[in-house]
């Protein structure tokens, strides 16, 4: 059973990427290079939480994995649970990225939409676990995703115009709070969990790859460097 204290703390948590979801598209109207600047600085935020918090935290998880679903499985190919997970959110959203070439516009916006609505659903499912070593500590967590999602709106938002201003961004909120309100109401096996926060970060992976490396203007290499340092750095003094 989620503790209220906590349960509240969740809340707020989705509150704050429902937020991002409203108002970073508004963020736009600064100049050209302060815009720039805060898409380096999520994007090296993102970075930093990839490789110093989420990918040692998976390896963990994925011993958890391994002993539930020990002997289901008689291939070895097939012991890697959680990193099939991440794989499979990769390569979910590296078709979206490839959509773009293959769909026509509404029939690749649908695709995009429907991947990112999952992709919240489970960020909001996620977080209600106190036990969840991927989201902790939530703070941290909080801003690495809030962040994110920042990056990740100001390319929907690029791409879709209109569409997802109109409606996308307000599918994107609902699973989010659709996520969080299941996550309070049905609790899944720690196994799940792991899966779940695996496929979230295969997800998290590919965007930070698609969307928030610095590869040409008006991102900032100095604001990507600078932010993947102080994140690291926090990373180490106070995660877990």
């Amino acid at each position: 059973m989620v503790s209220m204290p906590y349960c509240i703390a969740t809340f707020f948590s989705v509150i704050v990427f429902a937020l991002v979801h409203l108002f970073a598209s508004k963020l736009q109207k600064l100049d050209r290079v302060t815009h720039g600047r805060f898409l380096s600085a999520g994007g090296g935020v993102a970075i930093s939480y990839v490789f110093i918090d989420l990918l040692p935290k998976l390896a963990k998880s994925d011993l958890v994995v391994h002993q539930a679903l020990v002997g289901v499985f008689p291939f070895s190919y097939f012991e890697r649970h959680v990193y099939i997970m991440a794989l499979l959110g990769f390569l979910l959203f590296f078709a979206v990225g490839q959509s773009q070439y293959l769909l026509k516009r509404k029939a690749q916006f649908c695709l995009t939409i429907s991947s990112y609505a999952l992709f919240n659903f489970l960020i909001g499912y996620a977080i209600v676990d106190k036990n969840n070593p991927e989201v902790q500590p939530l703070l941290l967590f909080t801003i690495a995703i809030g962040l994110h999602y920042f990056t990740n709106d100001f390319s929907l938002s690029e791409e879709h115009g209109k569409m997802y201003s109109k409606l996308g961004k307000w599918l994107l909120i609902a699973s989010l709070f659709l996520g969080w309100l299941a996550g309070s109401l049905f609790t899944l096996s720690s196994m799940a969990i792991a899966l779940v926060s695996a496929f979230i970060g295969g997800g998290v992976i590919m965007n930070v790859t698609r969307h928030e490396l610095p590869k040409e203007n008006p991102h900032s290499l100095s604001s990507f460097l600078l932010f993947s340092f102080f994140y690291t750095i926090l990373l180490l003094t106070v995660g877990k």
